[in-house]
């Protein structure tokens, strides 16, 4: 890029389902959290990017309500109703458009206001009217038909993906901010109970309230500081087609393609050995397996034999989830922004008891829609 970007003020809360703020003042404490630690105020900022589902908030045009609190009044405000990933994505390219120096992006998700299943009755929603969404299609029994094809082709076995649940729990116990803080075995996993075949109670993540906020500035306009600052090198991003029976499952192509733009522009040749440790969105443990392969961790169907390996752990070759990811807290549609928080923390060793030591490269990766349709990729440095 002609221009860099730089990822001066992060903030997130914590992740429990019992929280007794309310949407509007979860939004505006991590707003006003991430502007202070971007030492931006108010009158300074410029553009205001924000991600939201309505369905998931339970409103139409959710936005009209939260923009406010988010520090939208009478700025530029945009929005995306994808992963809060998305939003980074879009943040970016109006500052690379010259129209912007800074933007404030904010994402955020209640899960607690979705009592017993309303929340994968929504995602039944999001199906095809005539053709998908009378089998019941929803959040889980659509990555469980993935999980399906995935095992199948690549002979990949449920205790895989139990070694992926026990290695993220076991990481988010050090994350002060995570949902779940307590380790579980790969026995436990196995025998929590099928949700839909192969996916187990445990190979699913929670569902979490939280929200994520994000300050991005031009190079060109950042104040001289010794502060430590995440640099974004590369980014990337893809949507896959809608239907998805009209794509090969086992491979998740979208992910490919997005991470192929953000290795190019970050002039990455070999991930596994050129990335210190990456926070990936792990919707489900099966799905963490086939995100190694398309990020190009290991070649295709090798997943399960460098778990085995232990190529992954958090003493690993390759830290992937330090802070427990996906499976130890899931705020939806904040996920992904969350992701991308915990790399910049990596790169600029502000992880605090999660900090991978000399973490100088790092990838984060969002995810959206249903069978990993949407996907988008960012390489962050600790320095240009």
């Amino acid at each position: 890029m002609s221009e860099h970007i730089a990822i001066t003020g992060i903030a997130q809360s914590k992740r429990p389902t019992d929280n007794k703020n309310s949407l509007a003042d979860l939004i505006f404490e991590v707003s006003s959290e991430a502007l202070a630690d971007a030492n931006l105020n108010i009158d300074q900022l410029e553009s205001v990017t924000l991600a939201a589902h309505d369905m998931m908030d339970g409103r139409a045009i959710t936005t009209m309500l939260n923009a406010a609190p988010a520090g939208a009044y009478l700025k530029d405000e945009i929005r995306v109703a994808e992963d809060g990933a998305f939003a980074l994505i879009m943040a970016c390219l109006r500052v690379l458009s010259g129209h912007f120096t800074n933007s404030l992006v904010v994402s955020w998700h209640r899960s607690s206001e979705c009592p017993d299943n309303t929340f994968h009755t929504v995602a039944n929603l999001s199906y095809d009217p005539f053709f998908y969404r009378p089998f019941a299609l929803n959040d889980v029994t659509a990555h469980a038909i993935q999980a399906q094809r995935y095992m199948h082709k690549y002979g990949v076995s449920e205790l895989h993906a139990a070694q992926i649940v026990r290695k993220n729990r076991s990481n988010g116990v050090n994350n002060l901010l995570a949902h779940l803080r307590s380790e579980v075995t790969a026995e436990e996993v196995l025998k929590s109970g099928h949700i839909s075949y192969p996916l187990k109670a445990l190979d699913l993540p929670p569902l979490s309230d939280g929200a994520c906020a994000m300050v991005i500035t031009s190079s060109k306009k950042l104040k001289s500081s010794n502060k430590p600052r995440a640099w974004i090198k590369g980014f990337g991003w893809s949507n896959d087609t809608y239907y998805s029976g009209d794509k090969e499952l086992a491979h998740l192509e979208s992910l490919s393609l997005a991470a192929n733009q953000a290795y190019q522009m970050a002039r990455i040749n070999n991930p596994f050995k050129q990335i210190d440790v990456a926070e990936i969105h792990d919707i489900t443990s099966y799905h963490e397996l086939m995100e190694y392969e398309a990020l190009n961790f290991c070649p295709g169907g090798a997943a399960g034999k460098y778990v085995d390996n232990g190529s992954f752990e958090i003493n690993g070759e390759l830290p992937i989830n330090p802070s427990g990811g996906c499976l130890s807290s899931n705020p939806y549609t904040a996920t992904g922004l969350i992701r991308v928080a915990e790399a910049a923390l990596q790169v600029t060793d502000r992880a605090g008891e999660h900090q991978i030591a000399g973490a100088k490269t790092a990838l984060a990766h969002g995810m959206s829609g249903l069978c990993a349709q949407s996907n988008c990729l960012f390489i962050l440095t600790g320095n240009i």
